[in-house]
This record gives structure tokens, C-alpha cells and sequence, in this order.
């Protein structure tokens, strides 16, 4: 889901880019088991953690996991801050600030979760990095966590 132009909001409501992001977690599974291809122009090739042939699904898996991971992030925000982050470093300022003002939230480490979720999900979405199949799916797996909390502090 994309912002208006020129503001800081989303075209949708908050509602909507809370279905978005959950029917984006449902289909990173099937691009995950897309990427274990390893065939490539004929060819097959015997990679234990997914082959050259997946990897577009690989890179879009990844890609659809950031955009839940910055979505889910900017409903905690809204929500708690009403405030809608205009980017990455903005996030995890207000992440640090809902850390401080809510000390029972600073348990959750959703600072650096998301930290930490950001830096492997957009690595292996923007560069060329080793691309470990049995890592995203591990990342996605937190990433999974990471929304069912948020989502248990958004519906309070």
C-alpha cells in the first residue's frame, strides 16, 4: 500500500493496511518453497539452500516480508504516537520513544526487533548478498512473531 502524494499518510485506512500486511505474511510461504528451484536454463544444480532458479522469489519474498515488517511497524506507531513515520530512521525513533513512554512495551524490544528484522529482510531484498533460504525462512518466522505482537498491543 503506498502513501498519499507529497504527505506522510496511507490511501487506506490503517484497517485495510492491517489485512495488506496479513495477506502479504500469507504469500510469503509459497514464494519460499518457489525459491527452492534449482534448476537454471536446463541445468540443475544441487543447492542445499535453494538454487539459482529461485531466486526472483527468493528477492520478492523478502521484499513482501519488509513490507509487512514497515507496515505492522507504522500501525504500533500510529497507533500509540498518531503519527505516521515518514521512513526507516523515523521508525525506529518512535519505536525507541513508544520504549520509554511505555515501560511494559520495552519488554517486547520492538526497537530492536525491528532493527534487526529490517537489516537481514533488506539486504536480501536490495544487494547482493548471500542469499540463505533456510535464513529468511527463519527471519520470516520472526517477522510472524513480531506482527502477532504488534498486533496483540494494537488491539488493546
Amino acid at each position: 500500500m503506498s502513501k498519499k502524494l507529497n504527505s506522510q499518510n496511507y490511501a487506506v485506512s490503517m484497517a485495510d493496511l492491517w489485512k495488506n500486511s496479513e495477506q502479504l505474511m500469507g504469500e510469503i510461504p509459497a514464494l519460499l518453497k518457489a525459491a527452492e528451484n534449482t534448476s537454471y536454463e536446463g541445468r540443475t544444480f544441487t543447492y542445499a539452500r535453494g538454487g539459482p532458479g529461485g531466486v526472483l522469489q527468493f528477492r520478492e519474498a523478502a521484499t513482501k516480508g519488509w513490507i509487512v515488517l514497515y507496515q505492522v511497524t507504522d500501525i504500533l506507531v500510529e497507533k500509540l504516537l498518531k503519527k505516521v513515520p515518514k521512513g526507516s530512521y523515523d521508525r525506529r525513533i518512535a519505536l525507541r520513544e513508544i520504549e520509554t513512554k511505555w515501560p511494559e512495551l520495552a519488554s517486547k524490544h520492538f526497537y530492536d526487533r525491528y532493527g534487526a528484522l529490517s537489516n537481514h529482510l533488506r539486504n536480501n531484498q536490495n544487494y547482493y548478498s548471500t542469499m540463505d533460504l533456510e535464513m529468511l525462512r527463519y527471519e520470516i518466522g520472526r517477522l510472524g512473531t513480531y506482527v502477532t505482537d504488534v498486533k496483540a498491543v494494537v488491539a488493546k
